[in-house]
Protein backbone atom coordinates (compact mmCIF):
# COMPACT_ATOMS: atom_id res chain seq x y z
CA UNK A 1 0.00 0.00 0.00
CA UNK A 2 1.24 3.69 -0.91
CA UNK A 3 1.07 6.08 1.36
CA UNK A 4 1.51 10.01 -0.17
CA UNK A 5 0.65 13.64 0.82
CA UNK A 6 -0.09 16.44 -0.58
CA UNK A 7 0.96 19.92 1.42
CA UNK A 8 -2.34 21.89 -0.31
CA UNK A 9 -5.19 21.13 -2.35
CA UNK A 10 -4.60 23.77 -5.09
CA UNK A 11 -2.97 21.87 -7.37
CA UNK A 12 -4.68 18.78 -6.70
CA UNK A 13 -7.55 17.80 -10.17
CA UNK A 14 -10.21 16.03 -8.56
CA UNK A 15 -10.60 13.37 -11.22
CA UNK A 16 -6.82 12.37 -9.92
CA UNK A 17 -7.88 11.48 -6.49
CA UNK A 18 -10.75 9.22 -7.67
CA UNK A 19 -11.17 5.92 -5.93
CA UNK A 20 -8.70 6.76 -3.70
CA UNK A 21 -8.64 6.62 -0.11
CA UNK A 22 -8.03 10.24 1.47
CA UNK A 23 -7.82 11.99 4.81
CA UNK A 24 -8.00 15.58 4.55
CA UNK A 25 -6.19 17.07 7.47
CA UNK A 26 -6.82 20.73 8.49
CA UNK A 27 -5.69 21.12 12.24
CA UNK A 28 -6.55 24.39 12.46
CA UNK A 29 -9.21 24.38 12.11
CA UNK A 30 -11.76 22.76 9.85
CA UNK A 31 -10.91 19.10 10.67
CA UNK A 32 -11.14 20.04 14.58
CA UNK A 33 -14.20 21.67 13.85
CA UNK A 34 -16.19 19.18 12.36
CA UNK A 35 -14.91 16.88 14.03
CA UNK A 36 -16.65 18.90 16.95
CA UNK A 37 -19.66 19.31 15.05
CA UNK A 38 -20.36 15.84 14.39
CA UNK A 39 -19.75 14.59 17.73
CA UNK A 40 -22.11 17.16 19.02
CA UNK A 41 -25.24 15.63 17.10
CA UNK A 42 -24.90 17.84 13.58
CA UNK A 43 -27.17 15.94 11.17
CA UNK A 44 -24.68 17.16 8.24
CA UNK A 45 -22.09 19.02 7.29
CA UNK A 46 -21.77 20.52 3.76
CA UNK A 47 -18.17 21.81 2.75
CA UNK A 48 -18.24 24.57 -0.15
CA UNK A 49 -15.36 26.50 -1.34
CA UNK A 50 -17.16 29.71 -1.32
CA UNK A 51 -19.42 31.96 0.49
CA UNK A 52 -21.65 31.94 -2.86
CA UNK A 53 -21.75 28.60 -2.85
CA UNK A 54 -23.06 28.86 0.56
CA UNK A 55 -26.03 31.19 0.30
CA UNK A 56 -26.67 29.32 -2.88
CA UNK A 57 -27.07 26.23 -0.89
CA UNK A 58 -28.92 27.63 1.86
CA UNK A 59 -31.33 29.58 -0.35
CA UNK A 60 -32.28 26.35 -1.80
CA UNK A 61 -32.44 24.50 1.15
CA UNK A 62 -34.56 26.49 2.96
CA UNK A 63 -35.03 24.99 6.67
CA UNK A 64 -34.45 26.28 10.05
CA UNK A 65 -32.37 23.20 10.56
CA UNK A 66 -29.86 25.02 7.66
CA UNK A 67 -27.32 26.88 9.56
CA UNK A 68 -24.20 28.66 7.23
CA UNK A 69 -21.02 28.62 9.03
CA UNK A 70 -17.41 29.54 8.27
CA UNK A 71 -14.64 32.06 8.31
CA UNK A 72 -12.27 34.31 6.15
CA UNK A 73 -9.41 35.42 7.48
CA UNK A 74 -10.10 33.14 10.69
CA UNK A 75 -12.92 35.44 11.41
CA UNK A 76 -16.80 34.70 11.71
CA UNK A 77 -18.49 35.57 8.09
CA UNK A 78 -20.61 38.63 8.45
CA UNK A 79 -24.38 37.57 8.34
CA UNK A 80 -23.30 33.81 9.41
CA UNK A 81 -24.16 31.94 12.49
CA UNK A 82 -21.24 30.29 13.18
CA UNK A 83 -17.74 30.88 12.19
CA UNK A 84 -14.81 28.24 12.59
CA UNK A 85 -13.86 27.64 16.51
CA UNK A 86 -14.66 24.27 17.42
CA UNK A 87 -16.13 26.06 20.42
CA UNK A 88 -18.85 27.47 18.97
CA UNK A 89 -20.21 24.21 17.70
CA UNK A 90 -21.50 22.74 21.07
CA UNK A 91 -24.82 20.22 21.44
CA UNK A 92 -26.88 23.29 21.62
CA UNK A 93 -25.77 25.23 18.40
CA UNK A 94 -25.83 21.91 15.90
CA UNK A 95 -27.50 18.99 17.16
CA UNK A 96 -29.65 17.85 14.13
CA UNK A 97 -28.57 20.76 11.94
CA UNK A 98 -27.26 20.78 8.82
CA UNK A 99 -24.34 23.07 8.48
CA UNK A 100 -23.13 24.77 5.57
CA UNK A 101 -19.55 25.22 5.95
CA UNK A 102 -17.32 27.29 3.89
CA UNK A 103 -13.30 28.04 4.91
CA UNK A 104 -10.38 29.70 3.52
CA UNK A 105 -8.27 26.18 3.36
CA UNK A 106 -9.80 22.82 4.79
CA UNK A 107 -13.54 23.26 2.75
CA UNK A 108 -11.67 23.52 -0.38
CA UNK A 109 -9.61 20.43 0.01
CA UNK A 110 -12.59 18.36 1.08
CA UNK A 111 -14.35 19.62 -2.08
CA UNK A 112 -11.46 18.37 -3.95
CA UNK A 113 -12.37 14.60 -2.80
CA UNK A 114 -15.68 14.17 -3.92
CA UNK A 115 -15.18 11.31 -6.41
CA UNK A 116 -12.79 9.49 -3.40
CA UNK A 117 -13.77 6.11 -2.62
CA UNK A 118 -13.52 6.47 1.27
CA UNK A 119 -12.77 10.39 2.15
CA UNK A 120 -12.17 10.77 6.35
CA UNK A 121 -11.38 13.91 8.00
CA UNK A 122 -8.46 13.52 10.39
CA UNK A 123 -6.70 15.75 12.66
CA UNK A 124 -4.93 15.55 16.36
CA UNK A 125 -8.32 15.17 18.21
CA UNK A 126 -8.90 11.80 16.38
CA UNK A 127 -6.13 11.02 15.28
CA UNK A 128 -6.11 7.42 16.59
CA UNK A 129 -9.17 6.91 15.78
CA UNK A 130 -8.76 7.91 11.89
CA UNK A 131 -5.47 5.47 11.88
CA UNK A 132 -8.16 2.82 13.57
CA UNK A 133 -10.83 3.04 11.19
CA UNK A 134 -7.84 3.54 7.79
CA UNK A 135 -6.06 0.17 8.76
CA UNK A 136 -9.88 -1.66 8.77
CA UNK A 137 -10.37 -0.79 5.47
CA UNK A 138 -10.63 -3.98 3.25
CA UNK A 139 -9.24 -2.31 -0.09
CA UNK A 140 -6.80 0.24 1.12
CA UNK A 141 -4.27 -2.11 -0.65
CA UNK A 142 -5.71 -1.32 -3.67
CA UNK A 143 -6.36 2.45 -3.64
CA UNK A 144 -3.91 3.47 -1.76
CA UNK A 145 -3.64 6.54 0.84
CA UNK A 146 -3.60 10.10 -0.28
CA UNK A 147 -3.43 12.23 3.04
CA UNK A 148 -3.88 16.06 2.01
CA UNK A 149 -2.83 18.80 4.13
CA UNK A 150 -5.09 21.68 3.68
CA UNK A 151 -2.15 24.20 4.03
CA UNK A 152 -2.56 28.27 4.81
CA UNK A 153 -3.12 30.20 1.72
CA UNK A 154 -1.82 28.19 -0.79
CA UNK A 155 1.39 27.59 1.27
CA UNK A 156 3.10 24.64 3.43
CA UNK A 157 1.53 24.46 7.12
CA UNK A 158 3.76 23.06 9.86
CA UNK A 159 0.61 21.79 11.98
CA UNK A 160 -1.28 19.65 9.13
CA UNK A 161 2.30 17.82 8.16
CA UNK A 162 3.12 17.44 11.42
CA UNK A 163 -0.58 15.63 12.02
CA UNK A 164 0.28 13.76 8.81
CA UNK A 165 3.13 12.51 10.14
CA UNK A 166 2.03 11.25 13.30
CA UNK A 167 -0.97 10.15 11.40
CA UNK A 168 1.54 7.81 9.19
CA UNK A 169 4.01 6.91 11.75
CA UNK A 170 1.00 5.07 14.12
CA UNK A 171 -0.61 3.63 10.90
CA UNK A 172 3.19 1.74 9.83
CA UNK A 173 2.93 0.33 13.46
CA UNK A 174 -0.60 -1.67 11.90
CA UNK A 175 0.74 -1.67 8.19
CA UNK A 176 4.50 -2.58 8.40
CA UNK A 177 4.58 -3.11 4.71
CA UNK A 178 3.53 0.72 4.15
CA UNK A 179 5.46 2.14 0.95
CA UNK A 180 6.18 5.72 1.84
CA UNK A 181 6.43 8.35 -1.18
CA UNK A 182 9.15 10.80 -0.79
CA UNK A 183 6.30 13.56 0.46
CA UNK A 184 5.10 10.71 2.96
CA UNK A 185 8.88 10.68 4.15
CA UNK A 186 8.99 14.39 4.47
CA UNK A 187 6.27 14.23 6.69
CA UNK A 188 7.93 11.71 8.97
CA UNK A 189 11.20 13.99 8.99
CA UNK A 190 8.58 17.27 9.74
CA UNK A 191 7.05 14.58 12.93
CA UNK A 192 10.34 13.47 14.61
CA UNK A 193 11.28 17.13 14.62
CA UNK A 194 8.54 19.00 15.66
CA UNK A 195 6.41 16.93 17.22
CA UNK A 196 7.45 16.37 21.30
CA UNK A 197 5.38 19.17 21.76
CA UNK A 198 2.23 19.41 19.59
CA UNK A 199 0.64 22.61 21.76
CA UNK A 200 4.22 24.23 21.17
CA UNK A 201 4.45 23.54 17.44
CA UNK A 202 0.92 24.89 17.18
CA UNK A 203 1.53 28.00 19.06
CA UNK A 204 4.44 28.84 17.45
CA UNK A 205 3.45 28.02 14.07
CA UNK A 206 2.24 30.69 11.59
CA UNK A 207 -1.03 29.80 11.46
CA UNK A 208 -1.22 29.34 15.24
CA UNK A 209 0.42 33.15 16.17
CA UNK A 210 -2.30 34.81 13.43
CA UNK A 211 -5.10 32.60 15.60
CA UNK A 212 -3.90 33.80 18.95
CA UNK A 213 -3.63 37.51 17.45
CA UNK A 214 -7.41 37.90 16.78
CA UNK A 215 -8.60 35.65 20.04
CA UNK A 216 -8.51 32.51 19.72
CA UNK A 217 -5.38 31.03 21.31
CA UNK A 218 -7.88 28.41 23.36
CA UNK A 219 -8.95 27.01 19.56
CA UNK A 220 -5.32 26.03 19.64
CA UNK A 221 -5.48 23.83 22.62
CA UNK A 222 -8.40 22.62 22.26
CA UNK A 223 -7.09 21.06 18.58
CA UNK A 224 -3.69 19.93 20.05
CA UNK A 225 -5.63 17.50 22.28
CA UNK A 226 -4.48 14.20 21.04
CA UNK A 227 -7.63 11.98 20.86
CA UNK A 228 -10.01 13.78 22.11
CA UNK A 229 -12.82 13.16 20.08
CA UNK A 230 -12.93 9.32 19.57
CA UNK A 231 -15.18 9.76 16.11
CA UNK A 232 -13.85 9.93 12.19
CA UNK A 233 -16.45 12.15 10.17
CA UNK A 234 -16.78 10.63 6.87
CA UNK A 235 -17.04 12.72 3.19
CA UNK A 236 -19.36 10.73 0.96
CA UNK A 237 -19.76 12.78 -2.11
CA UNK A 238 -20.12 16.03 -0.79
CA UNK A 239 -22.07 15.69 2.42
CA UNK A 240 -20.38 14.61 5.70
CA UNK A 241 -23.18 12.66 7.15
CA UNK A 242 -21.80 9.57 8.19
CA UNK A 243 -19.38 9.26 11.19
CA UNK A 244 -17.37 6.14 12.67
CA UNK A 245 -17.06 5.89 15.97
CA UNK A 246 -15.17 3.76 18.55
Amino acid sequence: MKARVYFSPNTLDEIDLRDKTIVVIDVLRASTTITYAMNAGAREVIPVGSVDQAMKIVGNLFSTSTILCGERGGKRIEGFKLGNSPAEYTKEAVEGKALILTTTNGAVALTKAKHARHCYIGSFVNLSATVRALSELSDLSQTGLVIICSGREDDFSLEDAVCAGLMLTKLSEKIPEMELTDSARTVLSVYREYGHDIYGTLTQSEHGKYLTSIGFADDIKTASEIDSVPIVPVLEQTVIKKKISF
